[in-house]
């Protein structure tokens, strides 16, 4: 992984950024020459994106981490508080107001300097209009987890003033497949309908999961742990939390995926405990209360309640976070902890 900061900001790229980039240039691109500069628009293109949005994050008092990973980057705000709608709206809309005014400067430098057809200083000119213009156009359709979804879901949530992450999610899934279907069926274009087409079975899949969150009863605490349970859960614990003090998340992760592919309730339960950490430690509150409640849906930890709680509650939603951090009492987890806890305390009073 390669780790730098870029002003105020630190900045991540991981393997799989630089490994999907290579594999989507390999498609279109042509030689090996190509390939490099694709790569290397590629990074710089998303790299201004998520800029676009760290700049915002940071005027609004937030302390913004870039990280570029899979097909795309992310931006974690850090903002002090959950943000009112309209800031959400700004700040999902600067990425691609970043990315457009970086193909437009290409733009404008192709013509003030216009280079000779075919050099690769037109092929990186050009590159950077196809990949900064079409990708901030194609960020804005309304489908998360696109800034686009963001919005939508901003809007959805300033109409009716609650949470509304199921909402957002199945609208998001009913548009992606919708462009799905059309870009196949209309303009021939299977990679664009494969992948809005995974983005439907993700929004589904997030939405059902919202749903089941809000809706489910505690488990009940199995009765036995056995040895080699406990052994395996203690020492991949043990290692996640080191891997995530070092911030290195795919070791944390690696973790994570052990235990949930491993047999029993009480691994799966732990491994989602990890995951909910990793999220809550990136800052996508919601991903992190999701997985914090399945884990205590299969065995009841107070860990895992209180995981839930303070990401319900950085969530902007303190009536669920209070229900969390109650089942995390009625679990064990330490009273006079609980209240000495300066983010979690004050919900105590």
């Amino acid at each position: 992984m390669l780790r730098f900061r870029l002003g105020s900001f630190p900045v991540s790229v991981y393997p799989s950024f630089l490994i999907a980039a290579a594999l989507l240039g390999y498609v279109w691109m042509e030689g090996w020459q190509s390939l490099l500069i694709w790569i290397a628009v590629v990074f710089v293109s998303v790299l201004v994106h998520e800029l676009g949005h760290a700049v915002v994050a940071l005027a609004f008092g937030g302390r913004p981490e870039i990280r570029l990973e899979g097909f795309g980057g992310v931006t974690f705000p850090r903002l002090p508080q959950p943000p009112p709608a309209w800031k959400q709206v700004v700040l999902s809309v600067a990425g691609p107001i970043a990315g457009l005014g970086l193909g437009v400067a290409a733009w404008a430098l192709g013509r003030v300097l216009p280079p000779d057809p075919g050099s690769p200083a037109a092929t990186v000119l050009l590159l950077f209009r196809v990949t900064s213009v079409d990708w901030a156009i194609l960020n804005l359709l309304p489908v998360l987890p696109l800034d686009g979804g963001h919005v939508m879901q901003a809007v959805i949530e300033g109409v009716r003033r609650k949470p509304s992450a199921a909402a957002a999610s199945w609208a998001s899934a009913a548009v992606a497949g919708c462009i799905a279907i059309v870009a196949w069926r209309l303009y021939g274009q299977p990679y664009v309908a494969i992948w809005f087409g995974l983005f439907a079975f993700q929004n589904v899949t997030r939405a059902r999961l919202v749903a089941q969150e809000s809706g489910s009863a505690p488990a009940p605490v199995a009765a036995q742990v056995r040895d080699a349970e406990r052994e395996d859960v203690d020492r991949e614990l043990a290692r996640a939390r080191q891997a995530l003090l070092s911030s290195d998340v795919d070791t944390a992760l690696a973790s994570a995926t052990l235990l949930e592919d491993g047999e029993g309730p009480y691994r799966q339960a732990a491994g989602l405990r990890i995951r909910a950490g990793v999220e809550l430690a990136r800052g996508d509150n919601q991903a992190a209360g999701l997985h914090a409640g399945r884990s205590y849906t299969l065995w009841q930890s107070p860990d895992a309640a209180v995981v839930a709680a303070r990401a319900n509650l950085r969530a902007g939603e303190r009536d669920r976070a209070v229900n969390w951090l109650k089942r995390a009492l009625e679990a064990g987890a330490p009273a006079g902890a609980v209240r000495d806890d300066p983010e979690l305390g004050p919900l105590t009073r």
